[in-house]
């Protein structure tokens, strides 16, 4: 036999191996086995029903971990927005997940729940959350009642009872007093509130301020 055949033998051999060795590894050894899930970024969730959810074995072979698959199973949980599954060699799994951020409440059939800002419902109110109440038929809608719940002007602390939408392009606020505001989509909140400040100086009649640079003060109907 040649050298360079020679070589070429000590070559696969060598290949071999290697392979063996990386396959043993892999899937044999107890040094790339999930030992460890660690989660980070919850605060209402709990760990215990992020593992049961995530359904990761530990003891098993990190290296045929679906990420993917723990992600979609991950976003099933109301209160998760986004998540990120990491390996952690050479034997960890990280799980962060990001929540939804309450900016509002409305009631479903089975109770009062916290809104985010796309109109999810997605957790149970508790009686320390107080955030301004949204009425709308569906996500769309909800979320920008929800939006515009979140903009409005600190001089209405207390003023509000509620805030609708039933199309999602057009908001409208309803005060203790029963005085309506038009207030239309989420954008020039702060050219709204000016306006608006100074049109509530009158005692009565509803008030469009969808458009700020064109507001209407409309008549109360007569009795």
């Amino acid at each position: 036999m040649t050298t360079r055949g020679k070589r070429l033998l000590i070559f696969l051999f060598l290949t071999m191996v290697i392979a063996g060795v990386g396959v043993y590894g892999f899937y044999f050894s107890n040094w790339l086995l999930i030992k460890n899930v660690s989660i980070a970024g919850n605060s209402r969730i709990s760990e215990e029903q992020i593992r049961n959810q995530a359904q990761i074995q530990l003891d098993t072979p990190l290296i045929d971990l679906n990420s993917e698959e723990i992600i979609t199973a991950l976003l099933e949980i109301n209160s998760v927005k986004e998540v990120e599954v990491r390996k952690g060699w050479p034997d960890s799994v990280v799980i962060v997940v990001r929540e939804r951020e309450p900016i509002a409440l409305t009631d479903l059939s089975d109770g009062r729940y916290l809104v985010d800002e796309t109109g999810k419902a997605f957790h149970r109110a508790g009686p320390d959350d107080v955030y301004r109440f949204v009425f709308a038929p569906n996500e769309p809608a909800r979320g920008l009642a929800a939006r515009v719940a979140a903009s409005m002007p600190d001089y209405l602390t207390g003023e509000i009872l509620r805030i609708e939408s039933f199309n999602g392009r057009s908001a409208t606020i309803i005060l203790n007093n029963g005085r309506r505001i038009i207030w239309g989509d989420e954008f020039k909140s702060q050219d709204k509130a000016a306006v608006l400040r100074v049109l509530l100086r009158t005692d009565q009649g509803d008030v469009d301020v969808s458009t700020p640079e064109v507001p209407v003060l409309k008549a109360p109907a007569e009795q």
